[in-house]
């Protein structure tokens, strides 16, 4: 059944509902979904818990407090504020804003993180560009470009510093990070392999293997360094 000819979907205020296939869903106020989703595009303001997976044709926005307990699949995801989603994603432009956690794999084209971000499994994107304001962990990262920039705080940092732990840290974290073309600031990782390496300000790196070129910031750390040669 095509998306368009599905019935539109909503609560505002305050609702309950189950899953089922929809053309367009909105959730405006505090909301809860019984079940799965399948719809073309996903929208939600507010307070908001869907018990099942999300796939939508699509876009997916949430902003507000977000938590859904399963898969999430979209073309194009947005997110803005508290987000937890219990299983994988998957999206071809995936744009942060706030503190995420994804309890399995994200693969996406496109990657824009500004915040705190917690991906449980493989973070893999063509494009990866992240703005640290909170802890940014993975498993490992996989990509043709990653930039990671620091910045100097704000209203995000603020409300990060409001429910994160006392002790969190403004760093990326992940035992692998491989790419084309990586950059680096504020990150601690076992390995690091790139073909052109820039390892900046406040990086922790036990091992670097590169190809054509390595950057060592001299307030970084790398305890071993390797030039690969093909």
């Amino acid at each position: 059944m095509n998306t368009m000819n599905r019935p539109d979907f909503a609560i505002s205020g305050m609702g309950r509902t189950g899953g089922g296939d929809f053309h367009r869903a909105q959730l405006d106020g505090v909301s809860t979904v019984e079940g799965d989703l399948d719809c073309y595009s996903f929208k939600m303001n507010g307070l908001a818990t869907v018990k099942g997976s999300v796939r939508a044709e699509e876009r997916f926005e949430g902003n507000g407090k977000l938590k859904v307990e399963g898969p999430v699949a979209a073309a194009v995801m947005k997110l803005e504020g508290q987000i937890t989603i219990n299983g994988s994603v998957q999206s071809d432009v995936f744009e942060g804003s706030g503190y995420m956690k994804v309890h399995g794999d994200c693969r996406t084209n496109r990657c824009d993180v500004r915040g705190a971000l917690a991906v449980d499994g493989v973070l893999s994107a063509d494009q990866m560009h992240v703005w640290l304001e909170g802890p940014f962990r993975a498993e490992a990262i996989r990509c043709r470009e990653l930039r990671v920039k620091t910045t100097h705080g704000g209203t995000l940092k603020r409300l990060l510093n409001s429910i994160l732990p006392a002790t969190w840290q403004t760093q990326l974290r992940a035992d692998f990070i491989e790419g084309d073309e990586i950059e680096l600031r504020e990150t601690t990782a076992s390995l690091v392999r790139g073909r052109r390496v820039s390892i900046g300000a406040g990086c922790v790196i036990d091992r670097v293997e590169y190809e054509s070129e390595l950057i060592v910031h001299p307030d970084a750390v790398v305890h071993s360094r390797e030039q690969l040669v093909r």
